[in-house]
């Protein structure tokens, strides 16, 4: 399914069809964007960033931030040389 017609609440809701969300892997409550590009309205699922370094690859939420995996293992590391360790326990 390439193309829907629907119509805006009066709330300003629009709907995407259960086909185009299942095509996608939407599901429901999923975070989405919603920017204007060129006069036309694009909405597109949003991917959590590291905090840190802004990536969106390897990326876990952890206390509703986004971290990826390499700053994680650097935090680790900083983490063992405060502890003492070499951050091979």
């Amino acid at each position: 399914m390439d193309t829907a017609y629907k119509k805006i609440t009066s709330h300003g809701s629009i709907s995407i069809p259960v086909a185009m969300r299942r095509e996608l892997g939407i599901e429901p409550k999923d975070p989405m964007v919603v920017k204007e590009d060129g006069g036309k309205i694009v909405i597109s699922p949003y991917e959590t960033r590291c905090s840190f370094c802004g990536t969106t690859e390897r990326v876990k939420t952890l206390g509703g931030r986004g971290i990826c995996a390499p700053c994680a293992g650097k935090a680790y590391e900083e983490f063992m040389k405060e502890r003492g360790g070499d951050g091979d326990e």
